[in-house]
């Protein structure tokens, strides 16, 4: 993902509307001349695979999503305009987050309480997510309070990569998917999908997390019983980073998916 890695890392958001990452990829599948894929996709990945899915479908055979579902083009201005409906879904606010990780200070004061922001981010208790990152301001507070818990035992060197990647790069880059969700660049970039495309006719696998206190299935899977006609669903029993959590369940259900995809085009 752009911002991450070794790849570019524009300060100014308007780089990062989903439109011109999935032009970026489909740049990268035109050099390596590579046709027919699938595009698979995890919390903002998923996003950007949604997007594939709307502007270039003939181009893949099939999407997958773990975590966070399909999200067809939303217009809205703001992301946040959608709270009322989690509210009212899973019973409590689950983008507080969002306030403290657009906030101008949000780099200095993640980069001052590190410990406290791996402990939070890959807690080895998926629920605390629902109290200390999904209301409104509890995030802050936890990192400013320096609050420890136990991390997963699966998360292995996965923060100290991260950590060294923001002491080289800063925070300041993976923070702009957050500010177009709320800012109105992810809402004027959703304007250039038709409304034909909102459906994706191509086969989709959704990958559910149920212990997942801010993506959690009761509010993705509508959308893909509604707009994915060709899907298959798998709840699997693991948090957000359902992929390091259950790393051999994952691989293994993706894999007879896409082996049933390709038995069947």
């Amino acid at each position: 993902m752009l911002g991450y890695g070794g790849t570019d890392k524009p300060r100014e958001s308007s780089a990062y509307v989903h439109s011109l990452l999935a032009k970026d990829l489909l740049d990268i599948l035109d050099y390596e001349k590579v046709n027919h894929v699938f595009a698979i996709g995890h919390d903002w990945g998923s996003k950007t695979a949604s997007v594939l899915a709307n502007l270039y479908p003939d181009r893949f055979l099939g999407f997958g999503f773990f975590a966070l579902g399909y999200m067809p083009p939303i217009t809205n201005k703001s992301l946040l305009e959608l709270s009322p409906r989690a509210v009212e879904t899973v019973g409590y606010e689950n983008f507080g987050y969002f306030e403290f990780y657009t906030s101008p200070d949000a780099e200095e004061v993640v980069n001052k309480h590190l410990d406290s922001n791996w402990d939070i981010c890959y807690a080895a208790d998926p629920r605390l997510w629902r109290y200390v990152v999904c209301p409104v301001g509890a995030v802050r507070v936890w990192l400013e309070s320096d609050s420890r818990t136990p991390r997963a035992t699966f998360v292995g060197e996965i923060p100290r990569i991260y950590e060294e990647a923001f002491k080289k790069n800063g925070l300041h880059s993976p923070l702009n998917y957050y500010r177009i969700a709320v800012n109105g660049e992810s809402g004027e970039d959703s304007k250039v999908v038709p409304p034909e495309n909102y459906t994706i006719q191509k086969p989709v696998f959704f990958g559910g997390t149920e212990k997942d206190m801010i993506c959690t299935p009761s509010l993705q899977q509508p959308t893909i019983d509604q707009l994915c006609p060709r899907a298959t669903s798998h709840i699997f029993n693991a948090g957000h980073w359902v992929m390091a959590e259950v790393a051999n369940e994952v691989n293994e259900t993706l894999e007879k998916w896409v082996e049933s995809v390709m038995s069947q085009a």
